[in-house]
């Protein structure tokens, strides 16, 4: 991965990265107050999808033999993830812009005001905090993605032999 992303100006532009987070309506996650909202359904228009790279998340069933032959078969083996054809080193939030940066940008904006214990409240927040970000907000976030992975291989780090495409994460 991290040759790709150093070698290919706009590779880390046409990533399209999968994560969850967990909202509550008090700002305490517990199995008592979570809610859980419906996933994106839908996937990018096939002539988008040919050049975009899928970042696969970390959840153990979506290693299974059936997922990732989906994969490849959905993204043209143009995906990234644990076994995938381009590897990427599991448990990297450091690395991962949802991670870094949208969730808690997301959750400082939503919890800002305190919240009634009302779903329809918080789901109208987690909504228009998405809508209040700005596309340069977005860029700088894809470019600190990019700049810390340039970082990883400057610093001869643990990760820069994980993010090497030709080798294998156990």
């Amino acid at each position: 991965m991290g040759n790709r992303v150093l070698n290919d100006v706009g590779f880390h532009k046409r990533i399209l990265f999968s994560d969850e987070s967990t909202f509550s309506t008090n700002g305490v996650v517990s199995s008592q107050h979570c809610r859980y909202w419906n996933k994106l359904d839908e996937l990018p228009p096939l002539s988008y999808r040919t050049r975009m790279f899928f970042q696969q998340d970390w959840c153990p069933g979506h290693h299974v033999v059936t997922v990732r032959n989906w994969l490849n078969s959905e993204f043209n083996e143009h995906w990234i993830g644990r076994d995938g054809p381009i590897l990427w080193p599991p448990r990297s939030p450091d690395l991962t812009i949802l991670d870094f940066y949208l969730w808690g940008h997301l959750k400082q904006i939503v919890y800002r005001e305190p919240l009634e214990n009302d779903e329809e409240q918080l789901k109208t927040r987690i909504q228009n905090a998405v809508k209040s970000l700005s596309i340069e907000e977005i860029r700088k976030s894809f470019n600190e993605f990019r700049a810390r992975i340039e970082i990883c291989a400057e610093k001869g780090g643990a990760l820069k032999r994980r993010l090497n495409p030709s080798t294998r994460i156990p």
